[in-house]
């Protein structure tokens, strides 16, 4: 399961995209979607952005229980309506925002330098504040880095291809588990 919820309190630049919506029907599971090596190889020109998301929105239509934060890079850039448009009509509803930036000035931190598993810190943070301790969650991202080694809730891909069809067979049996 998780690690336990020990993060520090965290400030946004658009704090309206780290809350969730108003959303009487919680999902029982969260989905932290990256982008960038995800729903597109990273890089890729701009026709070919979120190409691979179709095979992701194929198995969450089989899974209405989950909702989507996104953990992207993008959310600091993009407001949440902006990056929910990419998403199918019927999914999109069920992106209920995105994580925060754990990311503080101080002595200790240098702008640019890379905090010890920073996006699974940053998917505890939102769990913390927004679903109840024990929901189960998992991430997809290209960057294993970001979490720790042992994280058995990230789907890892290819940044050169992004999320493939084989990937979908283990997004299924990921999701299978949590629900």
């Amino acid at each position: 399961m998780n690690a336990a919820y020990e993060t520090t309190p965290f400030e946004t630049s658009q704090p309206d995209a780290t809350q969730p919506e108003s959303n009487p029907s919680e999902g029982t599971c969260v989905l932290f979607l990256d982008f960038d090596g995800v729903t597109h190889p990273e890089p890729c020109k701009a026709e070919h952005e979120f190409s691979q998301l179709v095979l992701i929105e194929e198995v969450l239509r089989q899974h209405p229980e989950v909702d989507i934060v996104i953990s992207s890079s993008w959310r600091l850039q993009h407001s949440l309506d902006e990056m929910r448009a990419h998403f199918a009509p019927d999914i999109a509803p069920r992106v209920v925002g995105a994580t925060p930036s754990n990311k503080k000035p101080s002595g200790a931190w240098l702008p640019g330098a890379a905090v010890s598993f920073e996006r699974e810190g940053e998917c505890d943070t939102w769990m913390k504040h927004n679903r109840p301790w024990g929901t189960p969650w998992l991430a997809i991202d290209d960057r294993a880095h970001w979490f720790r080694p042992d994280c058995g809730d990230l789907l890892m891909t290819s940044s050169k291809t992004g999320f493939m069809p084989d990937d979908v067979l283990t997004l299924k049996a990921m999701l299978q588990e949590r629900l």
